[in-house]
């Protein structure tokens, strides 16, 4: 998202109640408490009507288009028809999954989630068994999309063109971005290739015991099913594929747990770097969107454009220093 249209959105907010919240939520419902949850890619508010809770997730109708959005609620419920508990969308009160809302900002496309229940639990705090257990929901999930063909779908390649028009003005972006293709194109995209979240981070979990819920689809794609556990674990190796290490006794339980649904082999995991690279790219493409145009500079907007042009950098330094 871009920090321009975030502040301009911000400066509708007072005690995380806005005007625009309000509009959007009464797609839904006629009554409502609508309290802003947080910006990132996406602008999320908790919604909370007859005693039940919701979380209501909009875009600006220049950040996702309809199509990318009902692709994804296809998605979700092919899981949640199979067995998945992910988060329930919820028909608007015209009989709509997605509502496009024309408010002083412009068009924003808007879906509404049940709550998941359960609790967040850090990946720092969980053990070799919660690791296991974080597997074997991964594989799952990826079971599950098996043999799934939806359009409006992005596929990795999609990702690389979206990267290669950011770099080509960085030599050394544009040296990785042609080397990563040249690796991905040769790989089979048959297999254990398909529809992955992507971000199957633990913040995007909910645990009740030891049976998770799961949130946030809105990047999934088409890739290789090694890629989204490079992307699930990278507060293992800190997002740095030199810091990659096959035999963290954490990694080796996620795999053992992953094992247990889906076969994977060595193989397959010694790719892995690769696919942190890959994220890599594609985390900086979108922090170089997010800052382009000009906003207002308040404090907040300065903090938070100076932390992203730090990640930016940190990616570009290790980049540098640890080529493909």
């Amino acid at each position: 998202m871009k920090l321009s249209l975030m502040k301009r959105f911000y400066d509708t907010v007072e005690d995380r109640r806005s005007p625009v919240l309000d509009e959007i939520s009464r797609r839904w419902f006629e009554t409502s408490e609508t309290q802003m949850y947080r910006a990132s890619a996406n602008f999320v508010a908790r919604v909370v009507s007859e005693g039940s809770t919701y979380f209501l997730r909009f875009n600006h109708n220049t950040e996702r288009s309809i199509g990318h959005i009902e692709a994804e609620l296809r998605y979700i419920h092919r899981l949640i028809d199979r067995g998945i508990n992910a988060n329930v969308p919820v028909h608007s009160l015209s009989g709509n999954l997605v509502e496009s809302v024309d408010t002083g900002l412009g068009v924003f496309h808007s879906v509404m989630f049940e709550e998941v229940p359960g609790v967040h639990i850090e990946s720092d705090d969980l053990d070799t068994n919660g690791f296991k257990l974080w597997g074997t929901a991964l594989a799952r999930v990826h079971e599950t999309g098996e043999g799934q063909e939806i359009s409006c779908v992005p596929s990795w390649y999609n990702h690389l063109d979206s990267i290669r028009s950011i770099a080509q003005d960085n030599p050394v972006l544009l040296s990785e971005v042609e080397k990563i293709e040249q690796i991905l194109g040769g790989y089979d995209q048959t297999g254990n290739y398909g529809l992955i979240p992507f971000d199957f981070e633990m913040d995007n979990i909910k645990w009740v015991d030891e049976l998770p819920g799961f949130m946030d689809f809105d990047d999934f794609c088409y890739h290789w099913y090694a890629a989204d556990i490079a992307f699930a674990l990278r507060d293992l190796h800190g997002d740095k594929m030199s810091d990659f290490d096959p035999v963290d006794p954490h990694f080796i339980s996620f795999i053992k747990g992953y094992r247990e649904i889906k076969e994977i082999t060595d193989g397959e995991l010694e790719r892995i770097p690769v696919f942190i690279r890959f994220h890599n790219l594609y985390m900086y493409s979108r922090i170089q969107r997010a800052s382009e145009g000009e906003v207002e500079e308040t404090d907040w907007v300065i903090n938070l454009h100076s932390k992203l042009r730090s990640k930016n950098e940190s990616y570009l330094r290790d980049m540098k220093e640890n080529p493909l």
